[in-house]
């Protein structure tokens, strides 16, 4: 009995170590400045933060980019697997293991350069066709508005070419509901230049999102490894240099 009890406990803390030690796939969109490719390599102010993250607690990760439905379904479904940059909302709180947040993130209304509605509460989205991403945070986020907006886009970007002045145009929308950053880039991506922020109406806080199997020590690691970078400004270093780029003409 005690030969087996010993047995058992040694198959134990191997099973455990052997799950701290797996290595983390972390899936992610297209979502400059957050993530995105340059020149074939994963890039962006949250992919830095992240990297550096997992460099010093020490873990493992492979990395893939994905649409945005397809890399959050991904970690849904999949032990230890992550997605970010995920907005933390109340729908998906019991959903993932939370680790951040790691950057933040600006919410805004694009329009048409003239455009002459009037936005000071998120029940004014209501007047207008608005334009989201699919399974966004956004979309859930005008869904509780009760917000009447068009098919979501698996591509943002598609929104930016949909704004129009002319409320009577079909299969136009008034209001394209995207971030802040990610609107300035895809559309100058896009080549749409005669759009603009009309409001920017929330700020939220993004994080690594995963799924709710992951070990639990090595998500302890984590986090504390993003506190010590806030704590020692490195995080702030990384989101500065990123936000001056953007603001460079």
């Amino acid at each position: 009995m005690r030969i087996r009890t010993m047995l058992f406990s040694i198959c134990a803390l191997a099973t455990t170590a052997g799950a701290a030690a797996q290595t983390i796939q972390l899936v992610t969109e297209d979502a400059y400045p957050f993530q995105y490719l340059e020149n074939r390599q994963l890039s962006g102010m949250a992919v830095e933060v992240v990297a550096e993250m997992f460099k010093r607690a020490g873990v493992a990760h492979n990395d893939e980019m994905l649409s945005w439905k397809d890399a959050y379904d991904r970690a849904r479904l999949y032990p230890n697997t992550c997605v970010y940059s995920t907005a933390r909302t109340e729908n998906r709180e019991r959903l993932f293991k939370w680790i951040g947040p790691i950057v933040e993130n600006k919410w805004a209304a694009f329009a048409k350069k003239g455009f002459a509605g009037k936005l000071e509460k998120p029940a004014d989205f209501k007047a207008y066709r608005v334009g989201v991403l699919k399974g966004d945070a956004k979309e859930r986020y005008l869904q509780d508005l009760a917000v009447a907006f068009r098919v979501p886009e698996s591509d943002d970007a598609a929104n930016a070419r949909k704004l129009t002045l002319d409320r009577m145009a079909p299969d136009k929308i008034d209001l394209w509901v995207t971030g802040y950053y990610t609107g300035l880039h895809a559309a100058k991506k896009t080549g749409v230049t005669d759009i603009e922020p009309v409001w920017v109406f929330q700020t939220s806080h993004n994080y690594l999102a995963c799924h709710p199997g992951i070990d639990a020590e090595t998500a302890r690691k984590l986090q504390a490894a993003l506190d010590a970078m806030k704590q020692d400004g490195t995080q702030a270093a990384i989101v500065g240099r990123h936000e001056r780029q953007l603001l460079a003409p």
